[in-house]
Protein backbone atom coordinates (compact mmCIF):
# COMPACT_ATOMS: atom_id res chain seq x y z
CA UNK A 1 0.00 0.00 0.00
CA UNK A 2 1.78 3.38 -1.29
CA UNK A 3 0.60 6.20 1.15
CA UNK A 4 2.38 9.33 2.82
CA UNK A 5 2.98 6.63 5.58
CA UNK A 6 4.74 4.37 3.42
CA UNK A 7 7.05 7.25 2.04
CA UNK A 8 8.33 8.16 5.60
CA UNK A 9 9.39 4.68 6.22
CA UNK A 10 11.57 4.12 3.30
CA UNK A 11 14.99 2.50 4.15
CA UNK A 12 13.72 1.23 7.72
CA UNK A 13 14.58 -2.35 8.00
CA UNK A 14 14.11 -4.48 10.73
CA UNK A 15 18.16 -4.99 11.28
CA UNK A 16 17.29 -1.51 13.03
CA UNK A 17 14.74 -3.20 15.88
CA UNK A 18 17.05 -2.88 18.72
CA UNK A 19 17.76 0.78 18.10
CA UNK A 20 14.59 1.42 18.37
CA UNK A 21 13.75 -0.26 20.64
CA UNK A 22 16.75 1.55 23.01
CA UNK A 23 15.53 4.66 21.45
CA UNK A 24 11.44 3.85 22.91
CA UNK A 25 13.07 3.57 26.08
CA UNK A 26 15.69 6.10 26.11
CA UNK A 27 15.36 8.71 23.38
CA UNK A 28 13.76 12.13 23.24
CA UNK A 29 10.02 12.47 23.05
CA UNK A 30 9.77 13.21 19.11
CA UNK A 31 11.99 10.28 18.46
CA UNK A 32 10.21 8.35 20.94
CA UNK A 33 6.90 8.43 19.02
CA UNK A 34 8.58 8.22 15.75
CA UNK A 35 10.53 4.95 17.21
CA UNK A 36 6.95 3.15 18.09
CA UNK A 37 5.48 3.89 14.55
CA UNK A 38 8.82 2.63 12.89
CA UNK A 39 8.33 -0.85 15.26
CA UNK A 40 4.86 -1.46 14.23
CA UNK A 41 5.81 -1.12 10.63
CA UNK A 42 8.28 -3.21 10.53
CA UNK A 43 6.62 -6.09 13.08
CA UNK A 44 3.39 -4.84 14.16
CA UNK A 45 2.81 -5.42 17.84
CA UNK A 46 5.40 -8.87 17.97
CA UNK A 47 7.77 -6.09 18.06
CA UNK A 48 6.63 -4.39 20.67
CA UNK A 49 8.02 -4.41 24.52
CA UNK A 50 5.09 -5.30 27.04
CA UNK A 51 5.24 -1.70 28.50
CA UNK A 52 5.15 -0.05 24.54
CA UNK A 53 2.14 -2.62 23.98
CA UNK A 54 0.22 -0.89 26.96
CA UNK A 55 1.16 2.31 25.79
CA UNK A 56 -0.58 1.44 22.34
CA UNK A 57 -3.89 0.35 23.92
CA UNK A 58 -4.35 2.63 26.22
CA UNK A 59 -4.07 5.49 23.61
CA UNK A 60 -6.86 2.86 21.69
CA UNK A 61 -9.33 3.23 24.88
CA UNK A 62 -8.79 6.70 24.99
CA UNK A 63 -9.69 7.51 21.97
CA UNK A 64 -12.54 5.54 21.74
CA UNK A 65 -15.16 7.61 23.54
CA UNK A 66 -14.62 10.59 20.70
CA UNK A 67 -14.33 7.98 17.62
CA UNK A 68 -16.80 7.85 14.78
CA UNK A 69 -18.05 5.60 12.60
CA UNK A 70 -16.52 6.54 8.58
CA UNK A 71 -16.89 5.28 5.83
CA UNK A 72 -14.10 2.50 4.73
CA UNK A 73 -13.77 3.07 1.05
CA UNK A 74 -10.76 0.92 -0.19
CA UNK A 75 -9.17 -0.61 -3.47
CA UNK A 76 -11.49 -3.70 -2.54
CA UNK A 77 -13.94 -3.48 -0.30
CA UNK A 78 -15.61 -6.69 1.18
CA UNK A 79 -18.37 -6.95 3.83
CA UNK A 80 -21.12 -8.66 6.07
CA UNK A 81 -23.98 -7.08 6.90
CA UNK A 82 -25.70 -8.94 9.78
CA UNK A 83 -29.26 -7.58 11.33
CA UNK A 84 -28.51 -6.44 15.01
CA UNK A 85 -25.54 -5.85 17.19
CA UNK A 86 -24.22 -9.14 18.51
CA UNK A 87 -20.53 -8.64 17.94
CA UNK A 88 -19.56 -12.03 20.00
CA UNK A 89 -22.52 -14.26 18.98
CA UNK A 90 -20.90 -13.07 14.99
CA UNK A 91 -17.82 -13.85 15.95
CA UNK A 92 -18.47 -17.33 16.97
CA UNK A 93 -20.55 -18.05 13.85
CA UNK A 94 -17.30 -17.31 11.65
CA UNK A 95 -14.57 -18.92 14.26
CA UNK A 96 -12.64 -16.05 15.54
CA UNK A 97 -12.18 -16.36 18.66
CA UNK A 98 -9.97 -13.32 19.16
CA UNK A 99 -10.72 -9.65 19.81
CA UNK A 100 -9.65 -6.26 20.65
CA UNK A 101 -10.87 -2.79 20.84
CA UNK A 102 -10.34 -0.75 17.67
CA UNK A 103 -10.63 2.64 16.27
CA UNK A 104 -12.00 2.86 13.18
CA UNK A 105 -8.88 4.42 11.44
CA UNK A 106 -7.07 1.32 12.35
CA UNK A 107 -9.74 -0.84 10.87
CA UNK A 108 -9.95 0.95 7.50
CA UNK A 109 -6.00 0.54 7.56
CA UNK A 110 -6.35 -2.91 8.57
CA UNK A 111 -8.57 -4.12 5.55
CA UNK A 112 -6.69 -1.56 3.05
CA UNK A 113 -3.60 -3.15 4.31
CA UNK A 114 -5.22 -6.85 3.81
CA UNK A 115 -6.90 -6.04 0.77
CA UNK A 116 -3.55 -5.54 -1.01
CA UNK A 117 -2.42 -8.42 0.73
CA UNK A 118 -0.04 -7.90 3.55
CA UNK A 119 2.06 -9.98 4.87
CA UNK A 120 2.13 -13.62 5.47
CA UNK A 121 -1.78 -13.58 3.37
CA UNK A 122 -2.49 -17.66 4.25
CA UNK A 123 -1.74 -16.37 8.04
CA UNK A 124 -3.20 -13.22 8.50
CA UNK A 125 -6.69 -13.70 5.91
CA UNK A 126 -8.94 -14.01 8.61
CA UNK A 127 -8.49 -10.37 10.48
CA UNK A 128 -11.68 -8.82 10.25
CA UNK A 129 -12.76 -5.02 11.38
CA UNK A 130 -16.21 -6.00 13.50
CA UNK A 131 -18.36 -2.35 13.60
CA UNK A 132 -20.87 -2.20 16.61
CA UNK A 133 -24.89 -2.03 16.19
CA UNK A 134 -24.71 1.03 13.49
CA UNK A 135 -28.65 1.49 12.92
CA UNK A 136 -29.66 -1.86 13.57
CA UNK A 137 -26.80 -3.55 11.74
CA UNK A 138 -23.13 -4.94 12.27
CA UNK A 139 -20.58 -4.94 9.77
CA UNK A 140 -18.10 -7.02 9.03
CA UNK A 141 -14.79 -5.89 6.93
CA UNK A 142 -12.24 -7.76 5.46
CA UNK A 143 -10.92 -9.93 2.54
CA UNK A 144 -12.46 -13.04 4.34
CA UNK A 145 -16.12 -11.72 3.61
CA UNK A 146 -15.41 -11.50 -0.73
CA UNK A 147 -18.93 -13.57 -1.43
CA UNK A 148 -17.14 -13.77 -5.08
CA UNK A 149 -13.72 -15.88 -4.20
CA UNK A 150 -14.10 -16.79 -0.66
CA UNK A 151 -16.76 -20.07 -1.15
CA UNK A 152 -17.21 -20.32 2.90
CA UNK A 153 -18.87 -16.91 2.77
CA UNK A 154 -21.91 -18.69 1.55
CA UNK A 155 -22.06 -20.83 4.84
CA UNK A 156 -21.86 -17.84 6.89
CA UNK A 157 -24.80 -15.83 5.36
CA UNK A 158 -27.05 -19.05 5.68
CA UNK A 159 -25.48 -19.47 9.28
CA UNK A 160 -26.19 -15.80 10.25
CA UNK A 161 -28.99 -15.04 8.84
CA UNK A 162 -30.89 -18.74 10.35
CA UNK A 163 -29.70 -16.64 13.77
CA UNK A 164 -30.15 -13.06 13.23
CA UNK A 165 -32.70 -13.27 10.50
CA UNK A 166 -30.68 -11.54 8.10
CA UNK A 167 -27.32 -11.17 6.76
CA UNK A 168 -25.45 -10.34 3.23
CA UNK A 169 -21.80 -10.43 1.76
CA UNK A 170 -20.80 -7.41 -0.52
CA UNK A 171 -17.84 -7.03 -2.32
CA UNK A 172 -17.04 -3.64 -4.76
CA UNK A 173 -14.03 -2.73 -5.87
CA UNK A 174 -13.40 0.86 -6.22
CA UNK A 175 -10.98 0.98 -9.22
CA UNK A 176 -13.66 -1.49 -11.70
CA UNK A 177 -13.06 -4.40 -9.93
CA UNK A 178 -16.82 -5.94 -9.86
CA UNK A 179 -19.62 -5.61 -7.86
CA UNK A 180 -21.69 -9.19 -6.12
CA UNK A 181 -23.71 -9.82 -3.41
CA UNK A 182 -25.15 -12.76 -1.39
CA UNK A 183 -28.19 -12.04 0.30
CA UNK A 184 -29.49 -14.69 2.91
CA UNK A 185 -32.86 -14.62 4.89
CA UNK A 186 -33.91 -17.43 7.72
CA UNK A 187 -31.03 -19.44 6.74
CA UNK A 188 -32.12 -19.68 2.82
CA UNK A 189 -29.94 -17.90 0.60
CA UNK A 190 -32.46 -16.09 -1.65
CA UNK A 191 -30.05 -14.09 -4.01
CA UNK A 192 -26.46 -14.10 -5.46
CA UNK A 193 -25.13 -11.92 -8.15
CA UNK A 194 -21.70 -10.95 -9.41
CA UNK A 195 -20.93 -8.95 -12.52
CA UNK A 196 -17.26 -10.73 -12.42
CA UNK A 197 -18.97 -14.14 -12.29
CA UNK A 198 -22.91 -13.94 -13.93
CA UNK A 199 -22.98 -17.25 -14.81
CA UNK A 200 -23.32 -18.30 -10.82
CA UNK A 201 -26.01 -16.00 -10.69
CA UNK A 202 -29.29 -17.57 -8.37
CA UNK A 203 -32.63 -16.53 -7.04
CA UNK A 204 -34.88 -13.94 -8.06
CA UNK A 205 -33.41 -10.46 -8.83
CA UNK A 206 -33.92 -8.27 -6.11
CA UNK A 207 -36.48 -4.64 -5.81
CA UNK A 208 -33.61 -2.95 -6.74
CA UNK A 209 -32.16 -4.56 -9.34
CA UNK A 210 -35.81 -4.82 -10.84
CA UNK A 211 -36.43 -0.75 -10.73
CA UNK A 212 -32.62 -0.10 -12.62
CA UNK A 213 -33.70 -2.69 -15.06
CA UNK A 214 -36.91 -1.05 -15.75
CA UNK A 215 -35.38 2.51 -15.61
CA UNK A 216 -32.67 1.39 -18.39
CA UNK A 217 -35.40 -0.12 -20.37
CA UNK A 218 -33.88 -4.01 -19.90
CA UNK A 219 -35.85 -6.83 -19.75
CA UNK A 220 -34.69 -9.43 -16.31
CA UNK A 221 -33.15 -10.98 -15.11
CA UNK A 222 -29.37 -9.41 -15.73
CA UNK A 223 -27.14 -11.58 -15.37
CA UNK A 224 -29.07 -13.01 -18.78
CA UNK A 225 -27.98 -9.39 -20.70
CA UNK A 226 -24.46 -10.38 -20.07
CA UNK A 227 -25.01 -12.90 -22.55
CA UNK A 228 -27.12 -11.30 -24.57
CA UNK A 229 -25.66 -7.61 -24.54
CA UNK A 230 -22.74 -6.84 -22.89
CA UNK A 231 -22.93 -3.12 -22.92
CA UNK A 232 -26.26 -3.58 -21.21
CA UNK A 233 -25.06 -5.44 -18.65
CA UNK A 234 -22.42 -3.05 -18.18
CA UNK A 235 -25.15 0.09 -17.98
CA UNK A 236 -26.66 -1.97 -15.47
CA UNK A 237 -23.98 -3.04 -13.51
CA UNK A 238 -22.90 1.03 -13.52
CA UNK A 239 -26.33 1.83 -11.64
CA UNK A 240 -26.78 -1.03 -9.78
CA UNK A 241 -23.87 -1.82 -7.67
CA UNK A 242 -23.06 -3.05 -4.38
CA UNK A 243 -23.16 -0.05 -2.21
CA UNK A 244 -26.23 1.01 -3.71
CA UNK A 245 -28.03 -2.88 -3.00
CA UNK A 246 -26.27 -2.76 0.66
CA UNK A 247 -28.03 0.93 1.43
CA UNK A 248 -31.41 -0.76 -0.03
CA UNK A 249 -31.38 -3.63 2.05
CA UNK A 250 -28.99 -2.73 4.82
CA UNK A 251 -26.38 -0.57 5.46
CA UNK A 252 -23.76 0.92 2.89
CA UNK A 253 -20.12 1.29 4.65
CA UNK A 254 -18.58 2.33 1.32
CA UNK A 255 -20.18 5.27 -0.65
CA UNK A 256 -22.96 6.44 1.95
CA UNK A 257 -21.29 6.15 4.94
CA UNK A 258 -22.99 7.20 8.26
CA UNK A 259 -26.23 9.64 8.90
CA UNK A 260 -25.40 12.33 11.57
CA UNK A 261 -27.72 10.80 13.23
CA UNK A 262 -26.36 7.31 13.10
CA UNK A 263 -27.43 4.80 16.03
CA UNK A 264 -24.37 3.80 17.20
CA UNK A 265 -24.36 0.76 19.82
CA UNK A 266 -20.66 -0.09 21.83
CA UNK A 267 -17.79 0.14 19.78
CA UNK A 268 -15.26 -1.42 17.14
CA UNK A 269 -13.78 -4.75 17.28
CA UNK A 270 -10.75 -6.51 15.40
CA UNK A 271 -11.08 -10.12 15.71
CA UNK A 272 -9.17 -13.16 14.18
CA UNK A 273 -8.75 -16.80 15.06
CA UNK A 274 -7.47 -18.17 17.63
CA UNK A 275 -3.34 -18.45 17.11
CA UNK A 276 -0.55 -17.62 19.28
CA UNK A 277 1.40 -16.26 16.05
CA UNK A 278 -1.41 -13.58 15.26
CA UNK A 279 -1.89 -10.57 16.76
CA UNK A 280 -4.41 -7.51 16.35
CA UNK A 281 -1.71 -5.17 14.36
CA UNK A 282 0.00 -7.14 11.64
CA UNK A 283 3.47 -6.12 10.13
CA UNK A 284 3.21 -3.21 8.32
CA UNK A 285 -0.25 -2.72 9.21
CA UNK A 286 0.33 1.35 10.92
CA UNK A 287 -1.49 4.17 10.84
CA UNK A 288 -1.29 7.95 12.39
CA UNK A 289 -5.07 7.52 12.84
CA UNK A 290 -4.55 5.04 15.65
Amino acid sequence: MTDAATVGFRGVDASMLPGLRVIRRRGPARARRAALLALLHLGGEKALEPADLAVLRRLIRIKMPSDRPHTLDGCFNAWLAVRGGDQQGIMRILGLSRSVPATYGLGETLVAHLGHGGPDRSRTWRHVFISPRLNGWTVVSGPSCDPDNEPRVETWIQDLSSVYGDAQAYFYGSQGDGDAWLVGSRGRIVRRFSSEKPETASGEPLPIELRTLRRLGFTGPPERLDAENADDFWDFVGECGAPQVAAELSIDPVWTGWPADLDVDAHPLIAWPESDDEVSILRGCYTFNI
